[in-house]
């Protein structure tokens, strides 16, 4: 497959593609006339790459650990590694349901007090908001 044909076909930038190759994450193949020419192993690994990215593996992970993306690596290794960023990302969830928690709270707070108007604006003196 030509670079344009994969860039349809997996919906990727040309400029993505091809940073693949520069970082070493895609090792692209010529044809005999010196252009690229992907063939089954390289679209498997950049079918792999890309799902790993959207899972949330950033670049740089896979960049420093090559053993993701070899299909006859270490298997227990490259589970352990994605279960560290599986925690790492339920570090994040747990981080982002905190803030949600305590945007619920002040939003409680604010309803409960009566200076929340029904458009969840708080009501300031002047504007029907009672004074104590």
């Amino acid at each position: 497959m030509t670079i344009d044909e994969i860039c349809r076909s997996f919906h990727i930038s040309r400029e993505k593609l091809l940073s693949y190759e520069k970082s070493g994450l895609l090792k692209g193949a010529q044809n005999e006339a010196g252009l690229p020419d992907y063939q089954e192993r390289e679209l498997r690994r950049l079918g792999l790459i890309h799902s790993l990215l959207r899972a949330g593996i950033g670049a740089e992970v896979l960049e420093r650990n090559p053993v993701l993306l070899d299909e006859n690596g270490d298997g227990g290794e490259r589970v352990r590694i994605l279960k560290r960023q599986r925690g790492h990302l339920l570090e994040d969830i747990h981080e982002k349901q905190q803030s949600l928690d305590c945007l619920d709270y002040i939003i409680r707070e604010i309803k409960e007090s009566g200076r929340g108007g029904s458009d969840g604006k708080i009501k300031q003196k002047g504007e029907g908001a009672e004074e104590k």
